[in-house]
């Protein structure tokens, strides 16, 4: 994969709002937004951001899909799950090329049950895991199967991301608190859990990029010192989301983890394959846990990580030598790669109906002759 940081594309960046966004949210996403257009401007490209809340149609209006590439900034839309999922899908439909993963790989990664269905047929590593969508099913289950080596468990919303749902009680340690906690995801989300066994160990996170031959990005590892409970030592909502939070001050990034040759070997193949089982494109991000024994477990994969030049993302492609704007001109060069793919197969097609379709002339009528055969 040739890293195409010069193409100098016509770049509309879509991104969204919600409506319940306080005003100072608001002016953080727009100060985001400010820095990655001027980065790609100083680059030499023609930018364009497009704003829209759930509808994105009429905000491309006007705009010619052979003249612009979309760089797709949509990690969300408001009360919709797998929103972006539906927008990469009727940006198919319209024609638009745009930077990032397909709907098909977007809509899987948020269906958690699925997504470890896919883990376990690919042979990849991953917590035993149960989806339950009520209560009641959580007895049934505990009645027809050994749960001594569950214990303890992680539950989760099933089609949440951004580790809704994931606090410091969601770690349980028998059937009691499991089917509490059941009842609680699902009464608070309205949807089923998923139940994990719990990985007591590091959390490492692998970025990966490009096509055909994907390259591993730098592994960036959660910092759990400062955490005592090694129960404790997880990514939460908070520490994501709640600035002021004891977990968002207690939970740094290492960027340059201390792992062995093997065991970063292990990683990388294991994230790697993850990348090719979920068909991914472009971009995305694979989480892991890794036990004491130096087993590392798939818990998560984001095909839509966040890539805002203060994220994770961001932070890796930094690591491996990219400022932000050069990432992100990358990113979109990819996206001009397989526009130009497609534009040059369609018009083969085009000139192969055009012959088609043209009068062939008349063929001569041979003349046969009769040739005597021995008897």
């Amino acid at each position: 994969m040739g890293m195409n940081i010069t193409s100098k594309a016509n770049v509309i960046v879509l991104y969204n709002y919600y409506k319940t966004w306080k005003p100072e949210e608001y002016q953080d996403a727009l100060r985001l937004l400010n820095v990655l257009v001027d980065g790609l401007r100083q680059l030499g490209h023609r930018v364009q951001p497009i704003e829209f809340w759930k509808d994105v149609k009429p905000a491309l209006e006007g705009y010619n899909p052979d003249e612009w590439i979309i760089f797709q900034w949509v990690e969300g839309i408001e009360d919709e799950i797998g929103g972006d999922a539906r927008i990469t899908a009727e940006l198919d439909v319209m024609g638009w090329t745009y930077t990032g993963n397909p709907p098909s790989a977007l809509k899987l990664s948020v269906e958690k049950g699925k997504v470890k269905k896919v883990l376990e047929r690919w042979r990849i590593p991953t917590p035993a895991g149960q989806e339950f969508k009520s209560a009641d099913e959580v007895d049934a289950w505990h009645a027809t199967t050994n749960t001594a080596g569950l214990f303890p468990a992680i539950v989760k919303p099933v089609s949440q991301h951004c580790s809704a749902g994931v606090t410091r009680d969601a770690v349980v340690h028998n059937v009691d608190q499991l089917r509490a906690r059941v009842a609680f995801v699902i009464d608070q989300f309205k949807e089923a859990a998923l139940v994990e066994k719990f990985i007591e160990g590091r959390e490492i996170n692998v970025g990966i990029w490009g096509n055909g031959r994907p390259r591993l990005l730098p592994l960036r590892e959660i910092d759990f010192s400062a955490v005592q409970d090694p129960l404790r030592r997880m990514v939460t909502w908070d520490s994501k989301w709640v600035p002021d939070s004891e977990e968002w001050n207690s939970i740094p990034v290492i960027t340059q983890p201390a792992i062995s040759d093997a065991l970063r070997a292990h990683i990388e193949d294991i994230a790697l394959k993850t990348y090719r089982a979920f068909d991914c494109r472009d971009y995305a991000r694979v989480d892991l846990r890794v036990d004491a024994n130096e087993q590392a477990f798939v818990v998560d994969v984001n095909p839509n990580p966040d890539i805002c030049y203060d994220g994770g993302f961001a932070g890796a492609c930094n690591a491996a030598g990219f400022t932000y704007a050069q990432a992100v001109s990358n990113i979109i060069g990819m996206a001009v790669t397989r526009r130009n793919r497609r534009n040059t197969l369609l018009n083969t097609l085009r000139k192969l109906r055009a012959e088609e379709m043209k009068p062939q002339p008349a063929r001569a009528r041979s003349r046969r002759v009769a040739v005597a055969v021995p008897a």
